[in-house]
Formats: C-alpha cells, sequence, structure tokens
C-alpha cells in the first residue's frame, strides 16, 4: 500500500483464512531501523448492502435502510475513534513508564555526584587544614 498511516479497506474475494503482513521500514535500509509499536484493528463487515424484500417497499422502509446504513457508519466510526483512543493510552503508558525511568536515574545520579561532592569538599578542607596548620616546636 505504501501509506504508513490512516485506514485501509481490504475487500476479500473469498472467505478463508487471510494474513496480514505488517513492515517497519525493513525494505529500505536507509531507515534508521527503529522498533516502531503500530496501532491496528480487524474489522470484518459484510460486503453486500442490507436490501429490501418485496413487501418491504415503500417510502418508509427506504427511510429505515438509508437510517440502518447511517447508524452503520456513526458505529463504524465510533469504534475508529475507540481504537485510536486505547492506542493512545497505551502509548501513554509507555511514555510515562520511560519517564519515571529516566528520572529515577536522573535523580540516582544527582544524588551520585552530591555525595562525590560531599567528599571531595570534605577532603579539600582536611587537606587545607594540614596545610595550613602551623607546628610549634617547644
Amino acid at each position: 500500500m505504501g501509506d504508513s498511516e490512516g485506514t485501509f479497506e481490504i475487500e476479500a474475494e473469498e472467505g478463508g483464512l487471510h494474513r496480514f503482513c505488517l513492515e517497519n521500514g525493513k525494505r529500505n535500509p536507509s531507515r534508521d531501523n527503529l522498533d516502531r509499536n503500530i496501532g491496528w484493528a480487524i474489522r470484518v463487515t459484510p460486503s453486500h448492502p442490507r436490501s429490501l424484500r418485496d413487501d418491504e417497499q415503500g417510502p418508509d422502509a427506504l427511510r429505515a435502510v438509508k437510517l440502518a446504513d447511517e447508524a452503520r457508519e456513526l458505529q463504524e466510526a465510533w469504534e475508529t475513534l475507540l481504537d485510536h483512543y486505547g492506542f493512545l493510552r497505551t502509548r501513554e503508558a509507555f511514555h510515562n513508564t520511560l519517564s519515571n525511568q529516566i528520572m529515577t536515574r536522573v535523580v540516582r545520579w544527582t544524588f551520585l555526584e552530591g555525595m562525590a561532592l560531599v567528599l571531595i569538599a570534605g577532603g579539600q578542607i582536611l587537606y587545607l587544614r594540614k596545610f595550613m596548620e602551623t607546628r610549634r616546636y617547644l
């Protein structure tokens, strides 16, 4: 297909087992080869629209079929929105975890730097005391 995002529709010519392949840019070696998270959902809908029987013909029946088609489209849009929302929640949870890990590392490193600073400052104080000390001999 070539597109990196959006909604794709595939009409199967016959029923049975269908396989999907989702690529991560491995085809093009000039890419950065980083792993990427993708979100996808499969929905199976009948390919034939609802048709009226002979005894259902009439202005109200046609209006009902039109309303049913619009309700189906609305339901499909709602499910797509829920899919996107679920993917965003998953991505947010991943980024929160990553952010917390980074913050923990920063705090640990800052604490280690602070301890090193205190040790070096204490060593310098002791050294300067010893250097400035005047010895008195009787």
